[in-house]
This record gives C-alpha cells, sequence and structure tokens, in this order.
C-alpha cells in the first residue's frame, strides 16, 4: 500500500491554526465546541468525525470519556483530538486537544 504525503490529512476542524499550539489548541477547542454543542446527539458527532478521516479511541474507563483523533506525522506528530461525555447518547460536554507528540 502506498502513502500519500501528507498522510493523514488535517481534518476540516483543524485546517489553518496558528502555529503556536496554545493558540492553536484554543482555536480548535472553540471550533470543536461551536460544531458540537452540548445536547449535540452523539451519533452526529461520530459520523462527522469520521467523514473528516478522525479514528476512535477506546473509551478510557476511570473518566468515562470518549475520543476520537488524527496524528500526522512521523517522528514528531500533530494530534488533533475531540474528547467528549454524553448521557443517553447526548452531548453533556466537549474539547479538542491540538499540539505535537515527540518520542
Amino acid at each position: 500500500m502506498r502513502l500519500r504525503w501528507p498522510y493523514p490529512r488535517t481534518p476540516e476542524l483543524g485546517r489553518n491554526l496558528p502555529s503556536n499550539f496554545e493558540e492553536g489548541e484554543r482555536e480548535f477547542d472553540q471550533r470543536v465546541k461551536a460544531q458540537f454543542p452540548v445536547g449535540t446527539h452523539e451519533a452526529e458527532v461520530v459520523m462527522a468525525l469520521r467523514r473528516q478521516g478522525f479514528h476512535f479511541d477506546p473509551a478510557l474507563p476511570l473518566d468515562s470519556c470518549k475520543s476520537a483523533s488524527i496524528r500526522q506525522g512521523i517522528v514528531i506528530q500533530k494530534l488533533w483530538s475531540v474528547r467528549w461525555r454524553a448521557t443517553d447518547q447526548a452531548i453533556d460536554e466537549i474539547w479538542g486537544v491540538y499540539g505535537a507528540i515527540a518520542p
């Protein structure tokens, strides 16, 4: 299988963020909250994120947080992550995480 660069692509929610990760994370978080306000049906969030190429992480059992993320890069990876909590399939809390992961 041949991968095209950049792989994976930058998600729509993560395009044109400030290069400073602190500022970029604030902007990404605002975009996530604007697109998926509290009360949004969880299935809508999942479908929209899947269309943008996010991969779904297993639920974290300690805090019942669900998440979907995209990592881009080889050694130093950019990370876009959407995390949320839901009750009866309605979003209670949602936030975005943006940054870099390095070994």
